[in-house]
């Protein structure tokens, strides 16, 4: 086995002499809507399971989503105050994914066209500069149900008897913000989330 030299600054994990960590961030923000993204169900944290759902949230055939205008001035303001361009027109995509939380068997995302684009966050370190993150993109999703593993330690699906899915939480809003590879240490990486989490705190979305 071949040793190979490793920098490290203070504080920070160590990395192979010569490489250099170069990190993107993708950040799931829950809008605080009182209805789910393309229903009506109310989203209410820590209601019994299963109550606050419908046909659209547990994918029967036939159902049609309609979009949450709120969730929509909520993504906008986030795009706004990331500096990010607001598409004229959006679309959503139909992303597959064969998990027992999704219900409908895709999620309903978007990529091509998202509603926010093509912005920054400037972030101030602890010595006091400031780093650019551009941001690729801040787009609207809806999110999946929860699993709950019974028999298992502190609630892990290793050694559990069986699992429950819970869709309460299935169709909530969310925003994704995709972050460029704009990162570089640890230290960056936490100024960036901790800048990010104050900015969608202030707009109070």
């Amino acid at each position: 086995m071949t040793s190979v030299p490793v920098s490290r600054s203070a504080g920070s994990p160590a990395v192979p002499e010569g490489w250099e960590a170069v990190i993107g961030l993708e950040i799931h923000v829950q809008l605080n809507t009182k209805t789910k993204l393309f229903c009506g169900c109310p989203v209410s944290f820590g209601d019994e399971p299963n109550t606050n759902v419908c046909p659209l949230c547990l994918g029967h055939p036939g159902t049609l989503p309609a979009l949450n205008e709120r969730a929509v001035e909520y993504a906008v303001k986030i795009g706004l105050a990331l500096d990010c361009e607001i598409a004229p027109y959006t679309i959503f995509h139909r992303k597959n994914y064969f998990y027992p939380d999704l219900a409908k068997g895709y999620q309903i995302s978007q990529y091509d066209l998202p509603l926010s684009f093509g912005g920054h966050l400037d972030v101030e370190l602890e010595d006091g500069s400031v780093h650019r993150v551009g941001i690729t993109r801040a787009h609207l999703e809806d999110d999946a149900a929860k699993l709950v593993h019974a028999g298992g330690a502190d609630g892990r699906i290793a050694g559990a008897d069986y699992s429950m899915v819970d869709f309460n939480r299935s169709g909530t809003a969310l925003v994704e913000i995709v972050s460029e590879p704009d990162i570089f240490t640890p230290e960056q990486a936490r100024a960036y989330l901790t800048q990010l989490r104050n900015l969608l705190e202030q707009l109070d979305v």
